[in-house]
């Protein structure tokens, strides 16, 4: 197991209005100090801005405190279900009293279950030291058999709960092992990956053990915001940044990418144009043994990276290990483009032109010359410098949302003038954001691939695009389901607290909403996320779906000043995409491309697999030798993507669209 990562107010703030999901990193510990006071306070200025939840309700408190047992404890390793119960089966009165509490800003609920989480945090240490003995000492294991590692509900028992962390332990020892053939498990190998673990697990246990107001206040915070709904939250400000840094694509510092695992931290790869290729003396397998002559065998993965961090012209010292040398190699950080998260492009011939495929992985913007719009922009002149491009798949089969302003601005590059997205807030005021370019830099064939993981602002362009009937929608049945857009605090460095909260429902010009149901597909091609419960219904406290009356476009209609004068005559019918040429096409494509999928072995045997067929196989041997196939070798998705325009293509040359 290998651990990665790079070193690297509402209408008055629309700039921090964006569309995202993302998962955050684990609690840290941050450069400031909360008070219990700090509680109600934060939450009052979420409950002005949310817009369902107003204030702190017992649905909240309920919510808030099986939240808060939950990111402890989320896979039910450390509590008893009779522990847990009572924090989830408050009766009214005792629901009252934590309320007054609330605005008298004590918590004495909280700290209760603070303290049996801290109970909770010994019992564990003490079976883990035991059951990481008993493996050391050599009792006979099976590491072969599967083990039981998710589990529903929490332990009835000790004995119960130990099983689970023995189970936990095998877990970790496979995992280590895995793509390791060639060495064996032995008792030293055994204590050194598994007294790794363990040192990760008490530096997450740290963050509960002695509660300070500082913690526990960082804990309930995290859980009451995560109550109002799924894409509300709080953040420390070390995970402020690393959000920070995948929402603008860029970050300070010397271009490593460190791995690590029970042997040590090593570079795994090195940021091309950065300052460790630049200087010439990092390679990769590194091993980083100390940074400003301070050894970090002490440290943790989290706390390694918050050494490695700082302001760009600042310098560090790593100490590297290479064979038998030791090197110290002084670095001084800048500011470095992720420009391997930002969008790609490639081209397939067709004819005497070209197909063009573009990688879009977010919606970013780093305020500066860094953004997806520029991006996009010169893309296409690149693509149409290759030789005539009579076509285009844009992939956001990965893409999990960004910025409002950069959906609007992608949408615009293929809609001549017109709505493209309505924003409605809670207390029921609308507003628009549309085209006002009004020219069009592609108007040809157009494929969005998307999947079950499209999200956010990803699921604005697909479906605005799909309204104007200028783009087919190609992938899963449906996309993530993410139609709520978030005010937030988390881009501005400056800012007191690090936080995000749903304010409001975003619509396209049809007046839908992509909420819980997603964008459909135009065309079925499942993608790797076909067979899995992803989206957001499958969350916790999601909004419903709905969406907008026709009196918000008759509203539209009354507007007689400003660039919104002409809107309406850009909508299209409510709730129903524009019939246009490409969607009469439709019956004849999906027929094409159903029959392709059919006949396709690769895809056949990829869809098997999905629906959960196993091919036996010999020792050594994958499932893919097995079968005899090898789908995954190629993009089966983008390459029937592709295939889809090229129908576009030649159906529309046999019959010029109207």
């Amino acid at each position: 197991m290998k651990e990665k990562v790079g070193i690297m107010g509402r209408v008055a703030f629309p700039r921090f209005i964006f569309l995202f999901i993302f998962i955050s990193t684990a609690f840290a510990s941050d450069p400031y100090t909360l008070s219990l006071q700090d509680v109600r306070s934060s939450m009052d200025k979420m409950f002005t801005y949310h817009v369902e939840n107003k204030e702190f309700s017992p649905l909240i408190v309920k919510r808030s405190l099986k939240i808060y047992i939950e990111q402890f404890d989320p896979d039910r390793l450390y509590l008893l279900k009779g522990e847990v119960e009572p924090f989830l089966s408050l009766t009214p009165r005792q629901i009252r009293r934590v309320i007054n509490d609330f605005q008298r800003d004590q918590y004495p609920e909280y700290w209760n279950l603070n303290f049996l989480i801290e109970k909770s945090i010994h019992r564990n240490q003490r079976i883990r030291h035991e059951e990481i003995e008993r493996l050391i000492d050599g009792e006979t294991e099976d590491f072969t058999l599967h083990v039981t590692t998710s589990y529903p509900n929490y332990s009835s028992t000790e004995q119960e709960l130990r099983e689970r962390v023995h189970n936990r332990l095998i877990l970790e020892l496979k995992a280590y092992m895995k793509g390791r053939k060639e060495v064996s498990l032995n008792p030293q190998l055994i204590q050194k990956i598994l007294n790794h673990r363990s040192k990760k697990s008490i530096s997450f246990e740290s963050q509960y053990l002695n509660p300070t107001e500082h913690t526990l206040a960082l804990h309930m915070l995290k859980a009451m915001a995560k109550s109002l709904d799924a894409h509300t939250g709080y953040y420390s400000p070390r995970e402020a940044y690393e959000i920070r840094a995948a929402l603008k694509k860029e970050f300070s510092g010397v271009g490593v990418v460190l791995c690590e695992d029970f042997d040590g931290v090593y570079i795994s790869d090195v940021v091309k144009g950065g300052p460790a290729e630049k200087s010439g003396n990092i390679e990769v397998g590194d091993v980083l043994v100390a940074v400003n002559h301070q050894g970090i065998e002490k440290l943790v993965f989290e706390e390694l990276l918050e050494v490695m961090k700082g302001q760009s012209g600042s310098k560090v010292t790593l100490g590297l290990k290479r064979n038998k040398t030791i090197l110290h190699v002084d670095l001084i950080r800048e500011k470095i483009t992720m420009d391997d998260e930002r969008l790609s492009i490639e081209f397939v011939p067709n004819g005497d032109g070209i197909i063009g495929k573009i990688n879009v992985p977010a919606f970013y913007d780093n305020g500066g010359a860094v953004s997806l719009d520029r991006d996009l922009r010169e893309a296409l002149r690149t693509l149409k410098q290759e030789g005539e491009l009579q076509g285009i798949v844009m992939d956001f089969r990965e893409n999990s949302g960004g910025f409002l302003s950069q959906a609007v601005k992608v949408s615009s590059f293929f809609i001549q003038g017109g709505l493209i997205v309505i924003s409605k807030y809670a207390d029921g005021e609308v507003s628009y954001q549309r085209n006002i370019d009004g020219r069009r830099y592609f108007d040809g064939p157009l494929v969005i691939l998307t999947s079950k993981a499209s999200a956010s602002a990803a699921e604005i362009v697909a479906q605005a695009l799909q309204d104007y009937g200028v783009a087919l929608i190609v992938g899963d049945e449906r996309s993530y389901g993410k139609g709520s857009m978030q005010y937030q605090t988390i881009t501005d460095e400056r800012a007191k607290a690090f936080f995000k909260v749903t304010v409001g429902r975003y619509y396209t010009a049809s007046g839908r909403s992509p909420q819980i149901q997603g964008v459909q597909a135009d065309i079925v091609v499942p993608t790797i996320f076909f067979p899995y419960n992803i989206g957001e219904r499958y969350l916790e406290f999601p909004l419903s779906n709905d969406h907008l009356s026709g009196d918000v476009f008759h509203s539209l209609m009354n507007i007689k000043q400003g660039s919104y004068r002409d809107v309406a005559r850009f909508t299209v019918p409510y709730l129903k995409p524009r019939e246009s040429g490409w969607r009469q096409m439709l019956p004849r494509l999906t027929a094409n491309s159903q029959e392709r999928i059919d006949q396709n072995q690769n895809f056949q045997f990829f869809l098997k697999v999905g629906n959960g067929y196993r091919p036996k196989k010999s020792r050594g041997q994958s499932r893919r030798d097995a079968q005899g196939e090898n789908f995954g070798s190629n993009d089966l998705q983008m390459n029937e993507a592709v295939e889809i325009v090229r129908d576009m293509i030649s159906i529309s040359r046999e019959k010029p669209l109207r």
